[in-house]
């Protein structure tokens, strides 16, 4: 006879969710302070000093990070999480290169601000794209009564 209850484990996976504390509404201060909190979470643990993360764990830092904007990004970045995320993804992938080797960590720093440039020049890109006006010939037409 089989029993009718799930496995412990997936009733553990279907709890999961209630908890968990609820995620704070976008593009508010809440939720701009859990990923503050989390993104300096991952500094405490990573810094040897305030300002000071060896190179070793340089990448587990970008790597925290990133997991911390992908978690909360979303909520505090709103429509600009996109791009928020992928230039996490580039300084895990920046701090890839410098654990490797091919950065130097002069080079690791100067392609850090490269992307924090890039993230600047897309979020006014998109600003004045979600600002701009609709063409007339793409706004919505109101509907005819009909007689």
């Amino acid at each position: 006879m089989q029993s009718t209850l799930p496995p412990i484990s997936l009733l553990a996976l279907i709890m999961l969710p209630a908890c968990t504390p609820p995620m704070p509404p976008p593009n508010t201060p809440q939720a701009e302070s859990a990923l503050y909190q989390a993104k300096q979470n991952c500094l405490d643990t990573y810094q040897t000093r305030p300002g000071q993360v060896t190179k070793d764990n340089m990448s587990k830092l970008m790597t925290c990070l990133a997991r911390a904007t992908q978690k909360y990004g979303r909520q505090a970045y709103g429509p600009y999480a996109a791009i928020y995320m992928e230039g996490a993804s580039k300084g895990v992938e920046a701090a890839r290169h410098l654990r490797e080797g091919l950065y130097t960590p002069d080079q690791f720093g100067s392609e850090i601000g490269l992307i924090q440039e890039q993230e600047n020049s897309a979020l006014v890109q998109q600003n004045a794209q979600m600002n701009t006006p609709m063409d007339p010939i793409l706004q919505p037409v109101p509907a005819v009564p009909s007689r």
